[in-house]
């Protein structure tokens, strides 16, 4: 049982543990996406309730 695990090296298990150098950039993209949606949205409800505000 001990010795069943499919790895037999640890030569090249960096890739697997640093998402292979791509990793960064992915999360950074995601953060990115997950900060400027929001930021968006919240301006274009300012704008509307802005808008709304002046007609009246």
């Amino acid at each position: 049982m001990i010795n069943s695990s499919p790895i037999t090296s640890w030569e090249g298990a960096g890739a697997i543990f640093t998402f292979a150098g791509g990793g960064a950039a992915f999360w950074f993209w995601v953060m990115a996406i997950l900060l400027i949606v929001p930021l968006v949205v919240a301006l274009r409800a300012e704008k509307r309730a802005e808008d709304e505000h002046d007609k009246k």
